[in-house]
C-alpha cells in the first residue's frame, strides 16, 4: 500500500490529487489542510471558522462528517492508487462524541479492511487538545473513475 509515510509526501499527494482534479472541491471550502501520516494512517486538519460552525459556535455534524469522509477517502485513494479506482464511499456509520470550540480538528484515517473492489476506513476526529469530537466508520467501492470534470 503506497500510504504516505510522512507529512511530506502526503501534502504532495494532495497537491497533485488538487492538480488532476482540476477544480476547487470540499476539501478546500473545509479548508482541509495535511497533518500527519506514518505509512498507515493519515491526518487531514480543519479550522474552525464561521462558516463551519453551527449557531453556538463549534464544530458543525456536517464539517465534521465532512472532515472525516474526506480524510478516509484520501486514504483509500493512496492505498488503492496503483489500481487507477477511485473510491466512492457506499456506506458510513457516525458516532458523535463531544464538540468543541478549539482552534481546529484533526481526522485521523486507518485502513481496517482492503481487498478486491471493497475498502473499510476507520476515522477518528480530535479537537486541537485531543478531546474525541467523532468516530467514524466508512466502506468504499472501488470504481473506475477519473478524478475532475
Amino acid at each position: 500500500m503506497p500510504i504516505a509515510a510522512e507529512l511530506r509526501a502526503l501534502t504532495a499527494a494532495m497537491k497533485d490529487f488538487a492538480v488532476q482534479r482540476g477544480f476547487d472541491d470540499i476539501a478546500v471550502t473545509l479548508g482541509l489542510v495535511p497533518h500527519a501520516a506514518d505509512g498507515e494512517t493519515i491526518s487531514l486538519r480543519m479550522p474552525l471558522t464561521d462558516a463551519l460552525a453551527q449557531a453556538n459556535g463549534m464544530f458543525s455534524a456536517a464539517a465534521l462528517f465532512g472532515v472525516a469522509d474526506i480524510t478516509g477517502t484520501f486514504l483509500a485513494m493512496q492505498a488503492y492508487t496503483e489500481s487507477g479506482h477511485f473510491p466512492l464511499a457506499v456506506q458510513s456509520n457516525q458516532h458523535y462524541l463531544a464538540n468543541s470550540r478549539a482552534e481546529y480538528a484533526v481526522a485521523t484515517a486507518r485502513m481496517v479492511r482492503s481487498g478486491g473492489n471493497v475498502a473499510v476506513v476507520e476515522v477518528v476526529v480530535d479537537d486541537a487538545q485531543h478531546k474525541p469530537l467523532m468516530r467514524a466508520t466508512f466502506t468504499y467501492v472501488l470504481a473506475a473513475r477519473i478524478p475532475g470534470r
